[in-house]
């Protein structure tokens, strides 16, 4: 790159599979996409921030950090002590799904965390999540979102809101803003509808195309063809699902009642636990002990152990993980197990006991945050020892994490259309991203929390203090 690009335009495909846009580009399915953002017909990947659903893993394009650093480490978090000091049972718990997500979120991210706003002031959002720092009138589509994602609950007709997005952004790029911030909803909706792979999934990919070969001709009729940056990512993969596990039901027959966001009606009155699923492959799950004004319970004693050696024989079951008494992260799945900590800013410590919970050959014991990402990029479960790690410090983070194997989620309880499609965990088929660009992209394994302080550099703009992601 002989000069920094004047703009720049992301582009979240919420919930594409780079394996299915790899193909689709091989079939020739994609010819826009081919010729301006992958010439060589390899599609880059990258590694998604755990957990793998979307708001969480939005939030690493917006700030340069993981989720678990910016505090929402699931699409539902809960807060003990929050919970434990409400006299009416209705505080210490958060949704963003439904109205009005941007609000709470600008509210609930970690005071400090650096926004989009700090590189780009007049940043132009679509369907943006999280817009702390910019004016109100930045969101393009405040008006507009929920009458189409309405729509497209009711109609269950999703393309129609990747249209909405489209008319968002050609506003967004008359009116000369230097960064345009834009999320593309339908492949993350059709996969759950239909299947990630599916035909009516790939209707997503195909109709995506079109607006990249518009987004290309607009630019070059302006003259900004070479000098805007185009950036298109996904916040996460998707698994097909074929089983329902009922999370929730098995806690309840070992603890009580317990709270359960999507389950209706759900106690939260005199709650034993909490389970909340974010993206049905993963769940935090909070437990009383003693009272929740109290510390977390010691899941080394009865009856915690239990209910862990349960879920470890049930097949919908991947990895468990949970905190020790001195801070340390027990790791544990069929393979084997293993404890995780912290040694530095970007450095842990990863010690197998008894075989490896992911299948990883060894690994060194220590390592930094690139080496960990750059001895498991290529293997079913990329970056999970970074991604366990910087999810499990928040405290809104569950006593214990649950994820599910690919084929199965952890829900039992009715949604608005049946889910075939999975995400929220560690496994390749949730954690794997496409990462396309008409930037200098090289040959380094990168993660999504890379993007933000990437595009920045590339743009020739400070990257602010506080980012946790690497500039490639």
């Amino acid at each position: 790159m002989n000069a920094p690009f004047r703009r720049s335009i992301f582009l979240l495909f919420d919930g594409a599979r780079w394996d299915v846009m790899q193909q689709m580009v091989d079939e020739g399915q994609l010819p826009n996409i081919r010729q301006h953002l992958c010439p060589t017909g390899r599609v880059p990947q990258a590694v998604s921030a755990f957990p793998t659903v979307s708001g969480p893993a939005h939030l690493p394009f917006m700030t340069g950090c993981f989720p678990g650093t910016a505090g929402i480490p699931g699409i539902y978090w809960f807060d003990r002590r929050a919970f434990g000091a409400s006299a009416t049972g209705l505080g210490g718990y958060r949704t963003y799904l439904g109205l009005f997500k941007v609000e709470k979120m600008n509210g609930d991210v970690t005071p400090g965390i650096p926004t989009l706003a700090d590189v780009w002031p007049d940043t132009a959002f679509v369907f943006g999540w999280f817009t702390r720092g910019s004016p109100y009138k930045a969101l393009l589509t405040r008006w507009a979102k929920v009458p189409s994602f309405v729509r497209g609950y009711l109609t269950k007709d999703w393309l129609r809101c990747d249209d909405d997005a489209e008319s968002a952004m050609v506003r967004a790029v008359e009116s000369g803003a230097s960064n345009i911030f834009v999320v593309v909803p339908s492949p993350d909706e059709q996969g759950h509808r239909f299947g990630p792979t599916s035909q009516e999934a790939r209707r997503s990919y195909l109709k995506f195309d079109g607006t990249i070969g518009r987004l290309f001709g607009r630019l070059a009729r302006r003259g900004e063809a070479e000098s805007t940056l185009v950036v298109v990512c996904s916040d996460h993969g998707q698994s097909d699902t074929h089983t329902h596990f009922a999370l929730d039901a098995a806690v309840e027959r070992r603890f009580g009642r317990t709270l359960v966001y999507k389950r209706f009606a759900t106690p939260i009155r005199d709650v034993r636990a909490v389970v909340l699923p974010s993206g049905n492959g993963m769940a935090n799950v909070h437990f009383r002990g003693e009272s929740w004004a109290a510390p977390r319970p010691d899941l080394a004693g009865q009856p915690y152990q239990d209910l862990i050696a349960e879920l470890l024989g049930e097949p919908a079951v991947d990895v468990l993980a949970w905190r020790r008494t001195d801070g340390t992260i027990e790791v544990r799945g069929r393979r084997g197990a293993a404890l995780l900590r912290r040694t530095g800013p970007a450095s842990l410590d990863y010690q197998v006991l008894d075989g490896d919970p992911f299948g990883y050959d060894a690994l060194p014991r220590s390592m930094t945050f690139e080496e960990c990402l750059a001895a498991t990029f290529a293997t079913p479960y990329p970056d999970a020892p970074v991604g366990l790690l910087t999810d499990m410090e928040h405290p809104r983070s569950g006593d214990l994490i649950v994820t599910a194997l690919p084929g199965f989620d952890l829900r039992n309880w009715w949604e608005y259309q049946e889910p075939h499609g999975t995400h929220g965990g560690l496994h390749q088929d949730h954690a794997r991203v496409p990462l396309l660009t008409n930037g200098p992209l090289g040959d380094a394994p990168m993660r999504t929390v890379d993007v933000y302080p990437t595009m920045a550099a590339w743009c020739g703009r400070t990257v602010p203090a506080g980012v946790e992601g690497v500039a490639r």
